[in-house]
């Protein structure tokens, strides 16, 4: 990351920002659009969003005055209105891939079946792609990333967001040498199955994110462990870390033990520690009584090989060789604007699928009984949960990937615990684009 900032500015200098194009004007993406609007040489040029007046709503929140602002829904109004140096907003997000004047997309929505969509068409219009769908990744990103490499784009997750910043951990440890034993985040909830929209709630209302957050089933997936397990797995294809077992130990650590209880509790059973394997992904819970959504930490475990390095990595005495890089916060919209900059000056990804084979996959389990005939709803909501399995055992078993299950109709009972195969459903649409690619993703890429 260091020089970023000194690049950044020399195209401020020169008038040659960045132009940067936001589908979807969230909580995530006005944040974007806010923090680029602050740094330099870079520029969003148009916001896409359903709701006109959320898209007008973010470039307001980010200082742009009402009167450079116009709504455009066809590529000529835009592109003349961008030339006559507007800011542009539509509920056409065909615009943000067609336009000269797009070096960088930035998919927001948090639309799984629309990041296909949106991923796909910026990568042949030849657009840097960058999105926070992390559930669309660990679907189909690795199919994206070969057709962005091969269309000469950036296919690219987030830094700031908790695979991102775990990433960025990670090639720090492995640029010194360092031998990974295990990398992940600290996990909140407990990944019960009995949280969803409805419940969480009150602990939402109670929290800091309640004036940001709009979306309870979304925050309700990182309570029960969806968005946990879809992070980790992330972590897994950008790095051929595996998952040591289903849904991950989730071992209970406080805070203020975690510099030196999770290198010692993540090692091997032999050793002293809980894991089958190293060289794994996993997630640490919270003890009874810390808020439901609190603070997260991103870590990755290291082998030291002499004493200078168990001397120097020691925070706290700490048995064994173990030790710790890790990060108490993560600022996502903040941040993410960094995968931006390093896609269209150095093309190069902040976090993505990599090789030709995958780890990990997220499969789906019931969180209530489902019965014969019932529709899974929105990740967060009532019925199903996502948790990570090593991508061999999904293909071999035939489960469905977590991705895929909204909207699908069961085709027989399934007991609350219980995972989910393809054939107990019957997939809303089995001939979308995200069916496709991924059908695509399995006929061209193996597993580790």
């Amino acid at each position: 990351m260091f020089g970023i900032n000194e690049e950044l500015i020399k195209l401020q200098k020169n008038n040659t920002p960045i132009r940067v194009s936001v589908v979807g004007a969230g909580s995530m993406g006005s944040g974007m659009v806010a923090q680029m609007t602050m740094a330099p040489g870079m520029e969003v040029n148009i916001i896409v969003d359903k709701n006109i007046e959320r898209a007008t709503s973010a470039y307001e929140i980010a200082g742009v005055d009402k009167n450079q602002i116009v709504v455009c829904q066809s590529l000529q109004d835009a592109e003349r209105a961008l030339a006559a140096g507007k800011k542009v907003c539509s509920s056409k997000p065909e615009l943000v891939w067609s336009m000269k004047q797009t070096d960088v997309v930035v998919e927001a929505t948090g639309e799984p079946a629309f990041y296909a969509e949106c991923a796909l068409n910026a990568i042949m219009n030849k657009k840097h792609i960058v999105t926070l769908s992390v559930e669309g990744d660990v679907c189909i990103g690795h199919i994206l990333k070969m057709l962005a490499d091969n269309a000469g784009v950036v296919y690219t997750g987030i830094y700031g967001d908790e695979p991102g910043s775990i990433k960025n951990l990670y090639d720090e440890a492995q640029a010194l040498g360092f031998e990974i034993v295990a990398a992940g985040r600290s996990d909140f909830g407990g990944s019960r199955l009995e949280w969803n929209k409805e419940t969480i709630l009150k602990p939402l209302r109670e929290s800091s994110m309640s004036p940001i957050q709009y979306n309870p089933a979304m925050y309700a997936s990182f309570c029960d462990g969806s968005k946990t397990n879809e992070e980790c797995c992330m972590v897994a294809n950008a790095t051929g870390l595996m998952p040591d077992v289903r849904g991950m130990h989730g071992p209970v650590v406080s805070f203020q033990d975690f510099s030196h209880k999770v290198p010692e509790l993540l090692r091997k059973k032999e050793d002293g520690g809980i894991l089958d394997n190293t060289g794994i992904v996993e997630r640490i819970d919270k003890p009874e009584g810390v808020p439901v959504i609190s603070t997260v930490w991103v870590f990755v475990v290291v082998r030291a090989q002499n004493d200078y390095q168990k001397v120097q990595m020691a925070w706290e005495p700490t048995e064994g060789s173990n030790r710790i890089f890790y990060t108490p916060y993560h600022y996502i919209g903040v941040q993410a604007p960094i995968s931006v900059a390093y896609a269209a000056i150095h093309n190069q990804p902040s976090i993505a699928p990599k090789g030709k084979s995958r780890a990990a996959d997220v499969i789906t389990i019931a969180k209530k009984d489902l019965e014969k005939g019932d529709v899974i709803d929105e990740i967060g909501g009532f019925c199903v949960a996502g948790r990570i399995e090593k991508a061999r055992i999904v293909r071999k078993e035939k489960l469905l990937p977590y991705a895929l299950a909204k909207g699908a109709k069961l085709n027989r009972s399934v007991e609350k615990g219980k995972y989910l195969t393809y054939s107990d459903v019957q997939l809303e649409n089995d001939q979308s684009l995200t069916m496709q690619l991924r059908r695509l993703q399995e006929s061209l890429f193996g597993d580790l």
